[in-house]
Order: C-alpha cells, then sequence, then structure tokens
C-alpha cells in the first residue's frame, strides 16, 4: 500500500493507507526524504483512510515531527479518521502534534480546525 501524494503551494499532503503499519514505514520514509528536499512550509499527513496504526508508526511520527522541525518544516495530521482520533487522544499524541480536522461549512467550504 504504497500512500499517494498531492502538493498545495505552501505544503505538501502524504495520504497515508488504511494500514500503517512497521513494515510500510520504509515507503513513507523515502517520501518524507522527498518532500524534505523539496522545503515545503508543511507536511500533512492525510490520515482519514488510517484504522490500524501499530506502536511503531507512533514512534514514527514523532521522530518524523522532531526530523522535519530540524529542517524548518512542520508535520501537521490532517482528517484524521475517527480511529485514529481516539488513538490522538488515548496516547496524548493530539498535545504534541498538530492535528486539523476538516470542517464543513453551511456553503459546503471546508475549513482547517487545528488543535
Amino acid at each position: 500500500m504504497v500512500p499517494s501524494a498531492g502538493q498545495t503551494m505552501q505544503s505538501v499532503r502524504v495520504a497515508l493507507a488504511q494500514q500503517v503499519l512497521q513494515r510500510n514505514l520504509a515507503t513513507l520514509e523515502r517520501r518524507i526524504d522527498e518532500v524534505i528536499a523539496a522545503k515545503p512550509e508543511a507536511v500533512d499527513l492525510v490520515m482519514s483512510n488510517v484504522q490500524l496504526i501499530d506502536s511503531a508508526s507512533l514512534n514514527w511520527m514523532l521522530a518524523m515531527r522532531i526530523r522535519l522541525e530540524t529542517a524548518g518544516i512542520q508535520l501537521r495530521i490532517v482528517n484524521p479518521s475517527p480511529v485514529m482520533q481516539d488513538v490522538l487522544l488515548a496516547t496524548r499524541l493530539d498535545s504534541r502534534l498538530t492535528v486539523i480536522t476538516a470542517v464543513v461549512e453551511e456553503n459546503g467550504q471546508e475549513t482547517g480546525n487545528g488543535r
């Protein structure tokens, strides 16, 4: 399961697969290496499809946050699935990572709601 990626003007979006496991981290690591070379302001990990994540991947996210911050790039968790929101809350990672959930306004526009 290879993550797909899209790019906005100031950030690079990396969509994660349904399962984020230690065996998939090498693929993510290569993608992040490419992103760092592009020097965006932020990396958005889109987690709307994530249904399963292991502890190695949670630790990887923390290590990646430090690595990106060293390069002057912010790591943001975008649209975490309900399962992922529960994991972030239970592990208290929601207080250590920037989490942005989409809020759909009446006109159908989505706006970010950072925590």
